[in-house]
């Protein structure tokens, strides 16, 4: 297109018609925009790299602007929040660090406005800001509210700005905004449906009002909304500075350019660092409602979640997910509709791929994804929940992260594997803060977990979380002063880094007291026990699940004033400390997900082990040092280091001491051990198959894979190929055929 014809596009085309013309000329060509030329950078690269260095350090300062001006800890501490900017139609050319998964997530909330014709009504205007957090729109849950504006140029839009933030608390069923409770979508808080919240840069008055009136910590929203003003202005103003001394032109073509790159990088990096082929990583996920306080009749029930992800690398550097025979939407709040696919496949790559090129649209358009519609990754349900729609997204891509960590492997880019974290856990507040008024949110220092090892060295510490990679647990003082609970503990979790030759970042527990208050309900949202939502690679150990502890009464006031030792955490797991130093009711492991009677004033609340990462390797090939310097920073106990990584110390002058020798020996009498207890596989496959067709399976993954199998005949031929069951064969019907050991062998060995 030439600069007189394009610039006459930009007066006279409707937002509708240039989107329509984008698209078709990425269709017919291939390329971004029908680039096939980088024609900017070749002529003149480093006025191009400065040109994209304004646009990327201006989103970034609008960040830090933001943070300055809210309160909320989310916002502020924890950086909860991210700005990009948008080419006319809706595609990110560039954004800031922060949670970087609604990049994308907030272009298709654009181009959803644009192809409902919201240029024509409501009207798209200078100072105007639009307002999404309707996760069937685009978002990835309910929290996470977007405000989008457009840039004007002598009277013609010419590029978007869009913010978000995680606010603090929705207005759902339960405080906070994940909801576990919120099985349908009127159950789950506000819905902003990329409405017009502000114009001339102000939030209109009734929009206000409904904030006000609707949620439990309403001062914090508000905040939060002239945070996302105040960048998205600022990134709008320095725009107009940037077009004023490059040109228009140039501004346009250079923003395209910038993604064109990004998807070339993002394809020159898969061709160099990936084994082509098919690679499969299942995850699943337990939804634990059967009976539960509060639970409504639809949801009264436990669910296993099955998400089959299948990742196809082509030599060309095209990639393919696929979801084929995943688990169909349910009456609970882990469904996540395609846009929340999308988000968490954007942050993924920008942490496993994209991180050093231009990361933006471009990274994502060679990537293609297949979301079986009806199941809970795109249901076809109007009113579904998808309150909780993060975990769902964090089970299928930390299952991704472990399939690009074997592709990488193959090509012997063993520094960039990661194996992934957890489905990540919480804790929301209700009832009556410390000053007397009705309150609600979450305590979210959980963006701070452990994230699984690497192929050449341990995990994150607590410090990571796949949607926030510069993960923050906030100040326990600034929790303290929003919530009506007191810090008694927070700490590492000793042994709870899944164990390898690099053992996976620790998790974290905290116990709080509640203190200035006699009303105080709570819930807990994902990582309940019954299930481990992360495991290792090569040989790693997963981190296990984690879980909450709960006292309502107890004697802890009197051991306060008697000045008698109280507790600070779980200590010993088989016998807590909340067990054996208190005295009262004392409620463990899953009887605290939701309680049925409010808190008062001195009950503790214990959360157990935030999530932890896998381990990568063999623990027996861990070197006794790191396992030294575990053991006596307390992240490995004694114990595990004996038995799950054979090395046998002692210590001496207050230092546990690796005995090398010993640990040798004991290595090796381990290392054989497995080989007398291992059984052929082909013994294994066929005592599981005798299982199945007994059905000898749980109910709850007899239900899923029934499930399953009815949802999806490929997924479920080639399930009943592998376990070489009768056609028509599901586990809640089970066959109860004779089993041949002779006739029957195991298929798809080589698949």
């Amino acid at each position: 297109m030439s600069q007189a014809t394009l610039r006459n596009s930009r007066e006279t085309a409707s937002l509708q018609q240039r989107m329509a013309y984008s698209e078709r000329l990425w269709r017919e060509t291939g390329h971004y925009h029908g680039l096939r030329e980088l024609t900017l950078k070749n002529q003149d690269p480093l006025r191009y790299e400065l040109f994209h260095a304004r646009l990327l350090s201006t989103v970034i300062a609008a960040r830090e602007v933001a943070k300055q001006i809210s309160s909320s800890v989310m916002t502020r501490e924890e950086g909860e929040l991210s700005f990009a900017l948008y080419t006319p139609e809706g595609d990110s050319v560039v954004f800031s660090t922060g949670i970087m998964v609604h990049i994308g997530v907030m272009g298709n909330f654009i181009k959803w406005m644009i192809a409902n014709d919201w240029e024509s009504d409501p009207g798209i205007n200078e100072g105007d800001h639009f307002a999404n957090n309707d996760v069937l729109i685009s978002a990835v849950h309910v929290p996470d509210v977007y405000f989008a504006t457009p840039i004007f140029h002598d009277g013609a839009l010419v590029g978007w700005v869009a913010g978000v933030t995680h606010v603090l608390e929705v207005g759902g069923i339960t405080p906070g905004g994940h909801s576990p409770l919120a099985v349908e979508r009127q159950l789950e808080g506000i819905h902003l449906c990329a409405e017009k919240v502000a114009i001339g840069d102000h939030l209109r008055r009734d929009y206000e009002l409904r904030i006000r009136r609707n949620t439990r910590l309403a001062s914090f929203w508000l905040l939060d909304d002239r945070a996302r003003i105040a960048g998205n202005t600022f990134i709008r103003d320095e725009i107009k500075k940037v077009i004023a001394e490059f040109g228009l032109d140039y501004y346009a073509r250079a923003g395209r350019e910038l993604i064109e790159e990004g998807r070339r990088h993002h394809l020159a990096r898969v061709r160099e660092r990936l084994i082509p082929g098919r690679y499969r990583s299942p995850a699943f996920a337990p939804v634990m409602l059967k009976d539960r306080p509060g639970v409504l009749p639809q949801a009264n029930r436990n669910t296993l979640i099955h998400y089959p992800l299948e990742l196809e690398i082509k030599p060309s550097g095209e990639m393919a997910l696929e979801l084929e025979g995943a688990s169909s939407w349910g009456f609970h709040s882990w469904n996540a509709p395609p846009g929340s696919m999308q988000g968490g496949l954007s942050i993924t790559l920008v942490q496993a791929l994209d991180y050093d090129g231009k990361a933006n649209s471009g990274c994502i358009q060679n990537v293609t994804m297949n979301l079986p519609r009806g199941s809970v990754v795109n249901p076809d349900y109007d009113f579904v929940s998808t309150a909780f729609s993060w975990g769902s997204v964090m089970a299928v891509y930390n299952s991704l992260l472990k399939s690009l960590s074997r592709a990488m492997f193959g090509r012997g880019y063993h520094e960039e594997i990661l194996t992934g974290g957890a489905i990540s856990t919480a804790l929301e507040f209700g009832g009556t803060n410390q000053y007397g008024i009705p309150t609600g949110g979450i305590n979210a220092e959980v963006t701070a977990s452990g994230s699984g090892a690497r192929g050449v060295m341990d995990g994150i510490d607590t410090a990571w979380s796949l949607w926030n990679p510069e993960g923050d647990q906030g100040n326990a003082e600034m929790w303290e002063l929003l919530y009506p609970h007191l810090y008694l503990g927070r700490r590492v979790v000793t042994d709870s880094g899944g164990g390898g030759r690099f053992r996976g970042g620790t998790g974290f527990e905290s116990l709080w007291m509640i203190h200035n208050s006699d009303f105080v309900y709570t819930y807990t949202y994902g990582g309940v026990p019954k299930i481990a939502s992360n495991f290792g690679i090569f040989g790693g150990y997963g981190p296990g699940a984690s879980c909450v502890h709960l006292a309502p009464e107890t004697d802890l006031d009197r051991r306060i004033s008697k000045r008698l030792q109280i507790p600070h955490g779980e200590g010993d797991p088989v016998h807590p400390e909340i067990k054996s130093l208190l005295k009262g009711t004392i409620l463990l492991g899953k009887d605290s997900q939701y309680i049925s009677t409010p808190l008062g004033e001195g009950a503790l609340y214990e959360k157990f082990y935030l999530p932890a990462g896998g381990g990568y390797g063999d623990p027996l090939d861990r070197d006794l040092h790191r396992v030294e310097s575990d053991v006596n920073l307390h992240f490995v106990s004694p114990g595990a280091a004996l038995r799950l990584y054979g090395a046998v110390g002692k210590v001496v002058n207050g230092n546990w001491i690796a005995d090398s020798r010993a640990s040798t020996a004991l290595r090796t009498k381990l290392g054989r051990n497995r080989i007398e207890r291992a059984i052929p596989v082909k013994q294994w496959w066929r005592a599981q198959r005798e299982k199945i067709l007994a059905g000898a399976i749980q109910d709850e993954a007899a239900a899923m894979y029934t499930d399953c199998l009815s949802r999806s005949a490929s997924w479920g031929n080639t399930y009943r190929a592998f376990w070489a069951l009768p056609s028509g064969f599901n586990p809640t019907t089970p066959a109860k055929l004779p089993i041949n050991r002779n006739r029957v062998k195991p298929s798809g060995g080589k698949r």
